[in-house]
Parts: C-alpha cells; structure tokens; sequence
C-alpha cells in the first residue's frame, strides 16, 4: 500500500520540497532525500538507497531534537524593551527620542538593571558640559562602544567625555552589532548632523575581527545592514543584505546555522581574503570621505585582536595607520568579559581603564 503511493509521487515534486527545504529549513530537505531514496529503492531495489534513506532520516532525527539535546543551561535571562527602527538603505537603528531598560536575572534574582538613553539622532546619550564645543570626538563601531549591558554613564565615550571635563564633544554613534559600513553609510548620506558644530574633528572607530564577517553578511544579525560590493574596484552600496535577491542567500545561511548536521560540515561564517579586502575597501572609503566632508579631522584606530588569526590584508592596513591596539594593554582578562553567557561584553572597570589609556596616548 505505501509503496504504491509512493510511486505516484513523482520526482520533480520531491526535487522542488528539497529546493524549498535547501533555503528555508535542511529538515525538509533530509526528509524529501530520505522520499527520493526510498522511491528508488522500491523500484531498483538497490540496497545504497535504503541505506541513504537511513542516513537521512539519521540526520532529520539528529536536526529536530539537537536543540534541547546540545542547548547549553543557563542561569542568567535577560528582559530587554529595546525597540528598533529601519531607514531605507541603511538598516536598523534604535528608537529614536527613547529610554530602554534591561534586566539581567541570574538564577531568577535580579542581577543588574541597564539604561540605554536614545537621542534625537539615533544615537546613545553621553557626558557632555558643552554640546557647542568646536573641538569633537565621534566615536564608531559595535557593542563594545555602544555599551551593550552597561548603562548611560558606562560606555567608553562616556567616560572620554567626563575625563576631558568639556574640552572636547564627543558622541557615541555604535550600536550593536554595527561595523564600518554602518560608519561608510552615515557619513556618505549626511546623517551626522550632530556634527554641526564641529571644526576640529577626530573619529574613533574599534575594531574587531568579527567586523569582517559583518561587512559581507556573515553574521546572523546583520540582515537589515547596508551591502557595499566591488566592481571594478569601484565600491558602491548596493541595498541591505535583506533585499531581493540577495536577501535568499541570507536565508540560506541562516538555515545552515540552524542545522546542526549542515553545521558541522561548513562554517557559514567562515572569512576569506576577499572578504577581508572588502573591509579595508571600506576602511579607506571612510577616511576618503571624512577628509572631503571635514576638513580638520584624523580618523583614529582602536584595533582589539582578541584572537591569533593570520589576516594579512588587514594586518597591512593597519601597519601605517594611528592605531592602539587594546590587546597590548595589559587590561586584566578579569574586565575584558562580564562572563554572561551569551553576551560577554567588556565591563564597565574596562572602559574606565581604556579610556584613560586613549586620553594619555593620543594627547587629546
């Protein structure tokens, strides 16, 4: 009876559920294989099918209930109210003109309350005596910046801002899980306008490897994030990673991520040269333009390698560039990481320790 039913299924309908399963979900596509090698075996009885159809159900077996099998036990949850806002072209941003809380619980006690304050621009609030200063510090980059898991009066600009005591401005304009195209993206379009006051201009930007990643789509989160390409060497943006038809190859990795037998095999989040090479194209667009927009001003480098990878693009770039590399610090590993899972963000004592470094090795 069921191989007769079977039999009446026919192959290109099997060929596009395994399509469908490729881009939305590996366990449609290990069930519709497992269909097609049982197909096959009924009519050849060849016994490499029925054993591929075991492989297959193995695999679809292994996919549904990995999850609760390899999810890791945690004591820490975290209750959040962000909310976010996308521009066209540029991507998501937080709520402007807002004030967010977050809640982190260990073992259900409460652990450590947050408070993330949002501008009028977009941006995260700072410690600053005069907003008219010509002299500025606009600092760019991800979480570590932004100051995700700490409060207002805990981020790297924050205390730059307060050690200075008003003899500079400075502005915070990270957000999570931002790289340097966000940065490229702001200063093509204008959307600096708190900048107006500025004459004297200098632009911190972090990096981490992970901003490799980032730049060509390789990382989970960055889906709505503006997708600069080259052609001909020429770099331009084309869209967010979530427009069409690019925004398939997004959904493909995120169903690679969420397999663990697809997983195991390839490494979605792998970086190439190419991708580095993309990075540094991106890097020397944004001093291109900040020195056409801003006459007085000097891009600075926070450069952490809080890993040995041997990116020699990158590490080329970097070579004659106004750098301090946070690696070489010798800030305690106790402040690097405020052991959460899931987060491990740098800690307000790191940011206090940086920050004064910053001031005293750049003279500012």
């Amino acid at each position: 009876m069921f191989s007769r039913l079977l039999f009446k299924v026919k192959f290109r309908y099997l060929f596009f559920i395994f399509i469908f399963g490729t881009i939305i979900n590996f366990q449609v596509a290990f069930f519709s294989i497992s269909f097609v090698s049982l197909k096959l075996y009924f009519e050849s009885k060849k016994i490499i099918y029925l054993i591929l159809v075991y492989i297959f159900l193995t695999f679809l077996i292994v996919d549904l209930f990995a999850p609760k099998v390899f999810l890791d036990k945690n004591d820490y949850f975290t209750s959040s109210n962000i909310e976010y806002d996308i521009r066209k072209n540029f991507g998501y941003y937080p709520k402007v003109n807002s004030k967010f809380t977050e809640k982190i619980y260990f073992k259900g006690n409460l652990f450590k309350e947050i408070n993330y304050t949002i501008n009028k621009y977009g941006h995260r609030k700072t410690f600053n005596l005069n907003m008219q200063n010509n002299d500025c510090i606009a600092f760019f980059g991800g979480s570590i910046v932004f100051g995700q898991s700490l409060s207002d009066n805990e981020t790297i600009p924050y205390f730059v801002s307060k050690k200075l005591k008003g003899k500079h401005t400075v502005f915070n304009f990270a957000f999570n899980g931002y790289g340097p195209h966000q940065f490229l993206h702001k200063i093509e379009n204008d959307n600096l306008d708190e900048l107006i006051n500025c004459k004297n201009l200098k632009f911190v930007y972090l990096y981490i490897h992970d901003h490799i990643g980032r730049v060509v789509g390789k990382r989970s989160w960055g889906e709505q994030s503006p997708r600069y390409i080259l052609n001909k060497e020429k770099l331009y943006q084309k869209d967010l990673f979530s427009s069409y038809p690019y925004k398939l190859i997004m959904k493909l990795r995120k169903n690679v991520r969420n397999s663990k037998i697809i997983s195991t095999l390839y490494d979605v989040n792998k970086i190439n040269k190419n991708n580095e090479y993309l990075l540094v194209e991106i890097l020397k667009e944004i001093e291109k333009k900040i020195k056409e927009r801003y006459s007085n001003s000097e891009i600075i480098y926070l450069v952490w390698y809080k890993n040995n990878l041997d990116l020699e693009i990158i590490n080329n770039f970097f070579k004659n560039k106004k750098i301090l590399e946070i690696h070489k610090l010798n800030i305690s590993e106790v402040y690097q990481s405020n052991n959460i899972p899931g987060d491990n963000h740098p800690t307000k004592k790191f940011n206090d320790i940086l920050s004064s470094k910053l001031i005293n090795y750049f003279n500012f």
